[in-house]
């Protein structure tokens, strides 16, 4: 592994892998806490306002879902790379994803009055607000139980989800 002038360094291959399957579990951490929070309020907004509420819910968890992937995916591919680059591929794709958001709002507010009817807003920003909401709660839930070598306090002792709650008694 070198060092370049600017004290950056790109993860050796191993590491990037270490570094890409915890980026990976906190996709799978965020979907699971995207849906967890999401799809309840998709069924209630089915019942509440039939097919109008259930397709409107829907949209709005699916725009949250393809905007937090395709973040999570970035950093997946850049895992291992050096710090700067995945800092500039990071804000790229935010950009971009934000920039392709603000013109769904325009075409949205564009729209003749009769189409804008045919979506429910409330049900479409509640749902992506919980779905949000679901994300992140899982995000951090999945980011607790990751173990980074920098924080753990030295052990001869393997660490792993499983053996580590049966021998803690948890």
């Amino acid at each position: 592994m070198s060092i370049d002038a600017r004290g950056e360094s790109p993860a050796d291959a191993g590491q990037a892998v270490v570094l890409a399957e915890r980026a990976r579990r906190l996709l799978v951490g965020g979907v699971v806490g995207c849906h967890a929070l999401a799809l309840p309020a998709v069924l209630v907004w089915a019942v509440v306002d039939g097919a109008r509420g259930l397709l409107s819910a829907l949209v709005g968890l699916a725009l949250v879902l393809v905007f937090d992937t395709i973040g999570q995916a970035v950093q997946i591919r850049f895992a291992g790379a050096a710090p700067r680059v995945l800092m500039r591929a990071s804000l790229l794709s935010f950009g971009l994803r934000a920039s392709i958001l603000g013109l769904l709002v325009v075409g949205w507010s564009n729209l003749p009055a009769e189409s804008v009817a045919r979506v429910n807003a409330m049900a479409l920003a509640v749902t992506g607000g919980l779905a949000v909401v679901g994300w992140l709660v899982g995000v951090v839930l999945t980011y607790r139980r990751l173990r980074i070598p920098i924080y753990d306090e030295p052990s001869d002792r393997v660490y792993d989800n499983v053996s580590e709650n049966v021998s803690e008694g948890g």
